[in-house]
């Protein structure tokens, strides 16, 4: 994510605390969490709050 957009959705992979996202290293800890879970297709609406409700609770 770039400064312009990292303000618009939720900080839900802790990337902020990394080097503020964006990076190599940033996409490769997205991509290894990612990884573990299970590999379902999912159809995600408009609404962000619930959107990252949803995914926030397959990381747990």
């Amino acid at each position: 994510m770039s400064g312009a957009t990292e303000d618009r959705y939720p900080d839900i992979f802790g990337l902020l605390q990394i080097d503020g996202g964006g990076s190599d290293q940033a996409r490769l800890a997205v991509a290894e969490q990612l990884a573990e879970l299970p590999h379902h297709t999912v159809a995600l609406g408009h609404d962000l709050a619930a959107n990252a409700a949803f995914l926030n609770r397959l990381l747990r």
